[in-house]
């Protein structure tokens, strides 16, 4: 029995080393970066039925900014998870397989769904329904990517690169951030739609502001030590 189990061991850490990495991540970037292209394709230039008017088109540009934030936020949030994506493996994952490259692809999925969640969103961001698909989208694409994070840094088969324990942490945070405030924002959206709006974009403050991210930390432990 012993015997048999060092074999399937053998046999898995073989087609593991079948699994190139570079060929996931240049995927993984391409879809990312077709997906951000796309975002924009939804904010169309406004065409009247005649001859337009200086006040006609200060009016028209009015009426994107629903589309023009969805796409703006929306860009800074894949952003957000490209570079959480691009830590996982350049810094932690040094190798893959099966299981992390179906992990990878059910992320994927979801990220491609973000140009339509959205879209929808920006159209009818009035209502709290949009807000629900557009923050679950959100909430799978954390999770899938909080998922691939576990499983690289505690697989047998997946070798991991040496990174201090705050740094570990720091990574969780940053690719939760956008999960969590995903969830208060649907919590919020039966009371104030703006407020959730506001709060689908909270986390890339932590991503522009230096030290920002190391103040949060402070105030937490202040916090739980109190």
């Amino acid at each position: 029995m012993a015997g048999n189990t060092i074999q399937q061991q053998n046999a898995r850490g073989q087609t593991s080393a079948l699994l190139n990495k570079d060929r996931l991540e240049t995927l993984s970037d391409s879809l990312f970066a077709i997906v951000m292209t796309i975002l924009v394709v939804d904010i169309k230039v406004p065409v009247p039925f005649s001859n337009p008017t200086d006040s006609w088109l200060h009016y028209s540009i009015l009426n994107l900014w629903p589309l023009a934030g969805g796409y703006f936020v929306s860009f800074l949030v894949l952003s957000m998870f490209w570079m959480s994506h691009h830590v996982l493996f350049h810094a932690i994952s040094k190798n893959v397989n099966r299981q992390l490259i179906t992990l990878n692809m059910f992320f994927l999925m979801f990220v491609a769904l973000v140009p339509f969640s959205t879209h929808f969103l920006g159209v009818y961001h009035e209502y709290k329904t949009a807000v629900l698909v557009y923050g679950l989208n959100v909430i799978v694409i954390g999770v899938m990517l909080l998922s691939m994070f576990w499983y690289a840094l505690y697989s047998r088969e997946i070798k991991n690169g040496r990174l201090p324990a705050h740094v570990i942490r720091r990574i969780k945070i940053r690719i939760m951030l956008p999960p969590v405030f995903a969830a208060l924002a649907i919590f919020v959206s039966p009371y104030s739609i703006l407020g959730s709006l506001v709060l689908f974009g909270f986390p890339i403050i932590f991503n522009i502001i230096p030290g920002s991210l190391t103040l949060m930390e402070r105030a937490v432990q202040n916090l739980v030590s109190s």
